[in-house]
């Protein structure tokens, strides 16, 4: 029998827990009460560190994921909505913004196999995906 553990082990209870004290600890659980869930939402909504948004976002993934029930019912409720969206826009506009690229990239192959040059393609991307002329060349 092994007298010592390779780390040291710390035991949380989480429903022993004060609510106000330990939201972030109690968040990792997938207990979480719907007024628990938009408190969590209001303190990450409110952080205004880089830094400090970016560890809150990560709890809040792990709690969005272990309650999932709570978040769709929390969805009905627009302020919460508001909320979930205000957290999520930068992650949405990095999604919305490669998929943006992707689009222009596949366009681009498509025009080439057509028998497009450089410069129509170019002119082609200026137009219809509303990019400087300096910006359509860097898809080329």
């Amino acid at each position: 029998m092994l007298d010592a553990v390779l780390f040291q082990t710390q035991i949380i209870v989480g429903r022993e827990l004060r609510q106000k004290e330990h939201t972030w600890i109690k968040a990792l659980s997938d207990r979480v009460q719907k007024q628990e869930m938009r408190e969590l939402l209001e303190r990450v909504h409110s952080l205004k560190q880089k830094f400090d948004r970016e560890l809150a976002d990560s709890v809040l993934e792990v709690s969005i994921e272990a309650n999932w029930e709570i978040v769709e019912e929390l969805r009905g409720d627009d302020s919460m909505c508001k909320a979930l969206l205000e957290i999520m826009e930068p992650e949405i506009n990095k999604i919305v913004e490669s998929k943006v690229q992707k689009s222009i990239l596949n366009a681009v192959r498509s025009f080439r196999d057509l028998g497009a040059d450089d410069k129509r393609i170019q002119e082609i991307l200026v137009k219809n995906y509303e990019l400087t002329p300096e910006e359509a060349i860097q898809y080329l």
